[in-house]
Order: C-alpha cells, then sequence, then structure tokens
C-alpha cells in the first residue's frame, strides 16, 4: 500500500524531488520565471543531485474549467506537461480511450474518465477551456481529446493535461515558465540527503523556503510574506505526510500481529513437536541402540525440524501467491479514496527479497527455539527409558 501511495503520489507531482516556486507579485501562485529555472538547474548540476530524468510543468490549480455541450466542470488539477519529455509517462497510464497516436500539439488535452463520462465526451470533440491569468482575467481556448485516463484515485480526479506552452499562454506565462521542476532519483533511499544539497545549493543564488518535513509546516511557510517569487524543495512525504500517519498505523498494526504470529508459531510448534517426540521415542532409542550418538540422535530430530519448516514455507508460499492474486479481484470502491492504495484499481503485494530472508529467518528461529529442548531432552534421555517408550 505504501509503495503504490508513492507511486502514485511520484507521478502526480512528477519527481522525487520537486522544486515549487510560490510567486507572491501575481494572483496566480506557482510559478517560476527563467531566473529561478536557471537557479534550480544549475543548483541540480552542483549538488550532485544526477537525477535520472527532469520534468518541467505548470499547474493552474482549482482555477480551470472546461465546458462541453452545456455541462461546465471545474478541475482541481490542470496540468501542462511537454508531451514528448513525458512520452513514456503517457504511454504506461491507463486508458478508458487510449489515444490513436503519440500525443502533441498545443490543442490536444486529456481528460480523467469521471469528467468525460460526465459530459459523454469521446475522442476527437473540442472542449473549451476557461483559465485564469496571473493577473486575475479569464481566459479561453479550444482542445480536442486526445484519450481518457481511467483514473478515479483522488490524484486523478478531475485532473486533465494539456501542453505547457498553451497552458502558460492561456494564463499568461512566458513561453518557457514553469511552475515545478521534478527530478526523478534512482535511488530513493538517499532522496532526503540530496534534498537537503540541493535546498543549501539554491539558497546561495534565489529566494529558497527552509526544509519542511509535512504538511502543517508547509502551511505554516507558506502563511510567510515575501516578495517575488520564493521556491520550496519538496519531496513526497512532505505532500503524503497525512497520509502516512495513517500507514504508520496500519504499520503499528500489522508489527503487533506479526508478533503474535510468531508467538503462535513458537507456542504451536513446541506443544506439537513434544508429541510426535513421545511418540517417536522407542525411534529414538533404537537409533541410540545401534550405534548413533546422542549428538547424532540431536543432530538428525534438527534437520527434521529445518527440511520440514522448508517444506510448510513453500506450500504456504504457493497459496499465499493464490490467495493474493484472489484478493486482487475484490473491490474496495466502497472505501472511499482507497484507490490510492491500489495498483491499477487492485490490491497488490509486495514480494521483497530482503524482506522474505528476515521473515524466514523469524520463522526458523521460533521453529528452533521450539524445538531444541524436546530434542535436547529426548536424544540424552536414558536408553532404557527410551525403548520402553516411557514419557520424557
Amino acid at each position: 500500500m505504501s509503495e503504490n501511495v508513492y507511486l502514485s503520489a511520484q507521478s502526480h507531482y512528477a519527481g522525487d524531488i520537486t522544486a515549487v516556486g510560490y510567486d507572491r507579485d501575481f494572483r496566480r501562485e506557482l510559478h517560476m520565471n527563467q531566473e529561478e529555472i536557471a537557479a534550480v538547474t544549475e543548483s541540480a548540476e552542483l549538488s550532485g543531485l544526477n537525477p535520472e530524468r527532469v520534468v518541467k510543468r505548470t499547474n493552474l490549480i482549482d482555477k480551470g474549467i472546461l465546458y462541453y455541450n452545456g455541462a461546465a466542470v471545474l478541475h482541481k488539477y490542470l496540468i501542462g506537461v511537454d508531451w514528448e519529455i513525458e512520452a513514456d509517462y503517457f504511454s504506461r497510464l491507463n486508458y478508458m480511450e487510449p489515444p490513436r497516436g503519440p500525443i502533441e500539439g498545443d490543442d490536444s488535452i486529456l481528460l480523467s474518465s469521471p469528467v468525460a463520462q460526465k459530459f459523454q465526451a469521446r475522442i476527437g470533440d473540442s472542449l473549451i477551456l476557461e483559465g485564469e491569468t496571473k493577473t486575475g482575467q479569464k481566459n479561453t481556448a479550444v482542445f480536442i481529446v486526445a484519450g481518457i485516463i481511467e483514473d478515479t484515485t483522488i490524484f486523478g480526479y478531475y485532473k486533465a493535461y494539456i501542453s505547457r506552452r498553451a497552458l502558460n499562454d492561456l494564463i499568461g506565462f512566458e513561453e518557457e515558465d514553469c511552475s515545478t521542476i521534478g527530478f526523478f532519483l534512482d535511488n530513493r533511499v538517499a532522496v532526503e540527503k540530496k534534498r537537503i544539497a540541493l535546498t543549501e545549493e539554491l539558497e546561495r543564488h534565489i529566494n529558497t523556503a527552509p526544509i519542511v518535513h509535512d504538511r502543517d509546516e508547509l502551511s505554516r511557510e507558506l502563511d510567510g510574506t515575501w516578495e517575488g517569487v520564493k521556491v520550496f524543495v519538496l519531496t513526497i512525504p512532505v505532500y503524503l505526510s497525512e497520509v502516512a500517519e495513517l500507514l504508520d498505523a496500519i504499520n503499528i498494526l500489522s508489527y503487533f500481529l506479526y508478533g503474535m504470529m510468531l508467538l503462535i508459531i513458537l507456542v504451536s510448534a513446541s506443544v506439537t513437536y513434544r508429541l510426535i517426540l513421545h511418540e517417536r521415542t522407542r525411534e529414538i532409542g533404537t537409533l541410540r541402540a545401534i550405534g548413533f550418538y546422542e549428538g547424532d540422535v540431536g543432530y538428525i530430530l534438527l534437520m527434521e525440524t529445518v527440511f520440514l519448516g522448508i517444506i510448510s514455507i513453500i506450500a504456504g508460499f504457493i497459496f499465499v501467491r493464490f490467495f493474493v492474486w484472489g484478493v486482487s479481484f475484490i473491490s474496495f470502491t466502497w472505501i472511499h479514496s482507497f484507490e490510492i492504495f491500489m495498483k491499477d484499481g487492485r490490491l497488490t503485494a509486495l514480494f521483497l527479497p530482503k524482506t522474505m530472508l528476515v521473515n524466514l529467518g523469524a520463522v526458523f528461529c521460533m521453529l528452533i527455539i521450539a524445538s531444541i529442548l524436546p530434542v535436547f531432552r529426548s536424544s540424552r534421555a536414558p536408553l532404557p527409558v527410551l525403548l520402553s517408550g516411557e514419557a520424557i
């Protein structure tokens, strides 16, 4: 769930690290001109960011209205993108009606499926887009539907994509201006470290906000006063701080259940193993009688535990794969906005090698702890007691 939320947010905010410009000289807040863009680009290079990909976007928030067939829809997000630079991203989206070719041109628009269904619009239809300019006037332009995106999450609802150059022209920006510059990194572990380095370098060139760690800190900084453009360097955890609190609560519950599961394994394995060894005392006695040392008998019994554990884990893994596959078909649409935790509309599981090894180690530790004392007692019991089958 955490991974799916992160990937959704990464696509929505365009990067693991984003530089966002807030301009107080105009009513339109999200804006960076060429001076800020050049400073961010140069600082990214000097700070050793080394991104895999850099994306520029212009964002119009809560001020873009689409008209079609007498209906109007206010869009939460109207995003201006560079079609060619982000072609790979748009090729990976889920579409209700996919584009009929590469998306290009300043008059193309991608709609979300809820808006398209409300309009009853199809590919090729013309819509009128009204936007508020940076100085507060209304401006309109005509766009042609190039595709309809199947995305009903909170990130995809009432969101539309158009050309960045077209959106800049609509709201009165210069042609190469933008609202955000996003950096996609190949190593998420170093994101925070690189954000700090970028911020420190950026502070030497332009007005830069201090590091913020959640939405509350971001809101407090935005409530401050400044002139011109101030650039905020943000990461996905800042945007998702409220969602992260929910995921942290789920994690705490998960670790509690995880601990209970290990305790159940320990107790049940201990009881079961004692019963098994009690029924096999004569076999153990026979091994001792034909010449096996106490250590050899104990080793054989422990190896039996390990092999049975391996077989059980393999069988359990196969069962879990079928279980996860079955769960992926369950609809969670009755939980409002739960789609952000899913991938392609399905709840998925992440099988990470490191995590699986830790889990395997924990399970085998419980098995060994549960079996070591009964094995020790059985392998070292007096031979007459073992051959008589008496309780040990």
